[in-house]
């Protein structure tokens, strides 16, 4: 046996600890004083933030008043003077520590073991300190010789370790994690953890420190290392900072903070070294042996005046125990509960009882019987947990078991101790039963009498709010009407006695038998419903007699509330009269609001067929040899019947649109067929004027998907006021596309002109109704005051805003935005996109027999004028009735038909003809002085094929004409 392992614990212990300081001294690197940059320098921080284990002394740690403390504390101070950059030390759990350098909330990590692993993450400085990592156990130390005897053993790692890599390396990774050694530790002592993994150096300071070190010992050197600072990957200039300031710290600096921190100064060699080991062991041998001596003389002389004091105090004790003893029988006497002493097991060791209770069980029934032999098994099983519960965590309180004793069943409240026998016998409990069955009994009580006044209390608030609400109440528990409240009785004059029960109330309240009958079973299924559901009583409406005979209508409701259900009555009569005055003042509303619509109509048809008479025979006389005043009168006579014309459309789109009934169309069209038709119009406006009208397409798609003729009909009302108001310059009709989301289009059209301007302070009242900038009666330029707000409607109608800018004398800009989609351009070479007079020149050269349905003589007259000249075969029919024949009879490439007409229409005419063999092909065009929307519809729902208002416009007939039978013949 070598000397060392003779010497006590406590010296090897300390000679140890001197061995690693020394190691870690050697371990060093040599210092070699730099000069260090100024913190000032380009690029170099300000502040470095350290962070280390908070639990590793005395590298690291907290004192008792939790400040930081240490060697590296000390280090770092010295750092800081050397290089000027303040230096911040923290200090957390090891694996919050190196997340705190991997997130960047500290610049470099102390005590660091290099791995594999941690190469990927960290740059390293050369090492500073030598260690071992070690295995430590509770077990006998012969089951645990090699790293593969762990497997299977509950091994506990401190969080973030080094040695957590090297075990999982090995293939042992069932570990479990603790934040601290020191917590580590505490788990191995309280047997959590069979193993666990630390370095020696700061296991062996907390197992001497907490005590421990006799039951947890080293069983294996794991692993050696080396502790490093590092930094973040990548990071070298922090590193090569950190190394500079570390090397400007002298030798001898180094040399008084470790014999401050680690007892022994720093010593260069390795022979050193030993040699001052060598030097302490002779002496401390030397003195053991002296002091060893000298106490042996003092033990003998102590030990003898030891025993007889010892006998003193023998005496005295037995005296004091003969007190305690009479006094404990005193109390046990006064007590009136039960003192039991039990083992483990159960089993009964000793009672202690006053002569009262003495009658409750023979004590020679109880003494050495376990408690499931004299007990029912539901107060054994308790009893049995009360106790193992004490001697668990030395106590158990509040429990109770139910014994029957005699004739009645009495109850015990259980209260458990643990008892200490000072020597290593089994655990034994001390249990003492207190009869509680009167206390009990008054417990119960007490709870009844204050049940009873809390339902008082809530019965008289319930009495006191039931009373006083705002609605008529009433309270039934079966069939029985048990309240009513004060609402209830002032809108009804029902007392409590007059309505009973639910048969009164029946028939008091509902005196026909029928509805009476009714009213009785929907209340029954809203309670059945409501039984099934959340107990919510539907409401329905119903009407009920008052006491006076006043009949009332009542919304009906409740909630179930216990064995019973609140009733609620809403009085609904005002409400009801209301709706019926409203209903009464719409269907007025409507029915006069369909008279204007049939007046509009009926006068827009009698207005618009004199006018195609008028516009008609106008265009035919303009083809006839003329004398200059005579052409001159007769366009004045075509404007102004075209003007009286846009007024009637002016006053039907309005009213249209205040009656809802504009219905936008939706199909593929060309830019082309809008801006086209405008600039053409726009065009002949100016033509008397020094006044050119240009068109601007911009970026906007050559085929779009919306309503062409709402669109057209809002630029003319633009383009037609800006040629009116313009006397000289130019009109700019433009299109672009602001905007583009999905599938649909934000286009902007405006028109800008070079005209007199608006005043600002007229601007606001543009788009009203039946308002103009001049409504004197010498004003300059006339209108009826609907073209703009008739925009403005059907700009809304589209999806977009409208909007103007102008300045007196110098021009304005009017513009409206509408939301449109790309259009389809297949089959778009159609109707109105050939001229007129290139459709008249090809009907020319087209053969075909058509039929004209026309009942006024005139209209037929102005009709087959326009037709001879394109070299079509015209037959003419009166009415439905008689073109139903002639279909009948003969083929037609087209037919032109009338809406109104004497013994047959020509909706129900186009119904017989679709019915006809062979006709449902041929191409029914209307031709009508109807011109609403609705009538469009109409035509379309029965088969014809296309819509053409009255008064005529000759080219665009030639165009619809040759269209149609074109597609006819095809």
């Amino acid at each position: 046996m070598s000397l060392v392992s003779r010497l006590p614990g406590r010296v090897v212990r300390a000679l140890l600890l001197m061995v690693v300081v020394g190691v870690n001294l050697l371990a060093a690197p040599c210092l070699v004083r730099a000069e260090v940059a100024s913190p000032a320098a380009e690029g170099r921080p300000r502040l470095v933030r350290v962070v280390g284990d908070e639990s590793y002394p005395p590298y690291l740690f907290r004192g008792a008043d939790g400040q930081l403390q240490g060697y590296l504390v000390d280090l770092w101070r010295l750092w800081e003077q050397k290089t000027g950059i303040h230096a911040v030390v923290t200090a957390s759990d090891w694996s919050q520590a190196q997340a705190m350098v991997q997130d960047g909330r500290a610049d470099v990590i102390e005590m660091l073991f290099k791995t594999a692993v941690r190469q990927t993450r960290y740059e390293f400085s050369d090492p500073y300190a030598d260690l071992s990592i070690a295995i430590y156990s509770s077990r006998p130390l012969g089951e645990i010789n090699h790293v593969g005897s762990l497997k299977g053993l509950r091994i506990g790692v401190q969080a973030g370790h080094a040695c957590a890599d090297e075990l999982t390396g090995q293939g042992i990774d069932a570990l479990q994690l603790y934040p601290t050694a020191a917590a580590l530790i505490e788990a191995a002592r309280a047997q959590v953890i069979d193993v666990f993994c630390l370095d020696d150096f700061s296991t062996d300071i907390y197992l001497h420190s907490s005590g421990a070190a006799g039951n947890i010992q080293k069983a294996l050197t794991f692993h050696r290392g080396q502790f490093h600072r590092a930094v973040r990957k990548g990071n070298r200039d922090m590193l090569a900072i950190v190394d500079a300031g570390m090397r400007a710290i002298t030798p001898a600096e180094h040399a008084a903070l470790r014999t401050k921190w680690f007892g022994v100064a720093s010593v260069e060699t390795p022979y050193a070294r030993l040699l001052g080991m060598g030097l302490l062991i002779a002496a401390a041998l030397g003195a053991l042996l002296f002091l060893w001596n000298l106490m042996l003389r003092r033990r003998v002389a102590a030990r003898t005046a030891t025993l007889n004091q010892a006998l003193e105090d023998l005496r005295k004790a037995h005296g004091e125990a003969e007190e305690a003893r009479g006094s404990l029988a005193a109390t046990l006497e006064a007590i009136p509960d039960l003192l039991f002493e039990f083992d483990g097991a159960g089993q009964c060791l000793n009672i202690f009882s006053n002569r009262r209770n003495r009658s409750i069980a023979p004590r020679e029934h109880l003494i050495g019987r376990t408690i499931a032999d004299v007990l029912p098994a539901e107060a054994a099983r308790s009893l049995q947990q009360s106790i193992t519960s004490a001697i668990r965590d030395g106590s158990d309180y509040g429990r109770t078991v139910d014994l029957d004793i005699g004739a009645e069943t009495r109850c015990f409240e259980l209260s458990a101790t643990g008892r200490q026998t000072g020597d290593d016998t089994a655990p034994r409990v001390l249990v003492l039963a207190r009869d509680i069955t009167d206390r009990r009994a008054a417990e119960r009580e007490l709870r009844r009498m204050r049940e009873e006044s809390l339902i008082a209390e809530k019965d008289r608030r319930f009495r006191g709010l039931f009373d006083a609400a705002p609605v008529a109440l009433a309270y039934l528990h079966s069939t029985a009407i048990e309240l009513l409240n004060r609402r209830f009785v002032e809108l009804f004059g029902y007392l409590a006695e007059d309505i009973p029960t639910l048969d009164e109330w029946w028939q008091h309240a509902y005196p026909d038998p029928g509805y009476r009958q009714w009213a009785r079973e929907t209340w029954e299924a809203a309670v059945q419903a409501a039984s099934a559901g959340d107990g919510k009583v539907e409401s329905f409406e119903c009407v009920l007699s008052t006491k006076n005979g006043e009949v009332l209508n009542m919304l009906i409701g409740g909630q179930l509330l216990g064995e019973g259900v609140i009733v609620t009555f809403t009085d609904i009569t005002l409400v009801k009269v209301s709706e019926a005055a409203l209903l009464e003042s719409k269907e007025a509303a409507e029915a006069a609001n369909l008279a204007k619509s049939t007046f509009l109509a009926n006068m827009s048809h009698e207005i618009r067929t004199p006018m195609n008479a008028i516009l008609g025979y106008a265009h035919l006389l303009k083809a006839t040899p003329l004398t200059g005043e005579q052409s001159d009168r007769l366009d004045k006579m075509d404007d102004a019947a075209k003007h009286l014309l846009s007024v009637i459309n002016d006053i039907l789109d309005i009213s249209k649109i205040e009656a809802g009934k504009v219905i936008l169309e939706q199909t593929s069209f060309t830019l082309s067929s809008v801006l086209g038709p405008v600039h053409s119009l726009a065009s002949d406006m100016a033509r008397a004027k020094a006044v050119v009208v240009s068109v601007d397409y911009g970026n906007v798609p050559p085929v779009l998907y919306g309503d062409p003729t709402r669109l057209r009909q809002c630029l003319i009302n633009f383009a037609s006021n800006a040629v009116k108001f313009t006397e000289k310059g130019h009109v700019a009709v433009r299109a672009r596309v602001l905007s583009k989301a999905n599938a649909e289009l934000l286009i902007r059209f405006e028109v800008q002109d070079t005209g007199i301007g608006i005043a600002s302070d007229k601007l606001p009242g543009l788009f009203q109704a039946f308002q103009q900038l001049d409504a004197s009666t010498t004003r300059r330029f006339g209108g009826t005051g609907l073209g703009l707000v008739i925009t403005r409607r059907l700009v809304q109608l589209m999806g977009g805003e409208v909007g103007v800018a102008s300045e007196p004398g110098v021009g304005s800009l009017f513009w409206f935005t509408a939301r449109l989609q790309p259009g389809v351009s297949a089959g778009l070479a159609a109707i109105g996109d050939q001229g007129g007079a290139d459709a008249h020149q090809h009907l020319r050269n087209v053969k075909a027999r058509v039929l004209l349905v026309e009942d006024d003589e005139i209209n037929q007259e102005v009709a087959l004028a326009l037709l001879s000249d394109t070299g079509l075969v015209v037959d003419v029919a009166g009415n439905g009735r008689e073109a139903v024949e002639r279909v009948r009879e003969s083929d037609y490439a087209l037919i032109l038909m009338d809406m109104q007409m004497p013994e047959m229409d020509g909706l129900e005419a186009t119904a017989r003809i679709r019915a006809l063999p062979d006709r449902q092909r041929v191409p029914i065009l209307a031709m009508t002085a109807n011109a609403f929307e609705e009538d469009r519809i109409r035509c379309m729902e029965v088969g014809m094929n296309d819509f053409i208002s009255k008064p005529v416009e000759p080219e665009l007939l030639f165009s619809r004409l040759r269209y149609w039978i074109a597609r006819g013949e095809a």
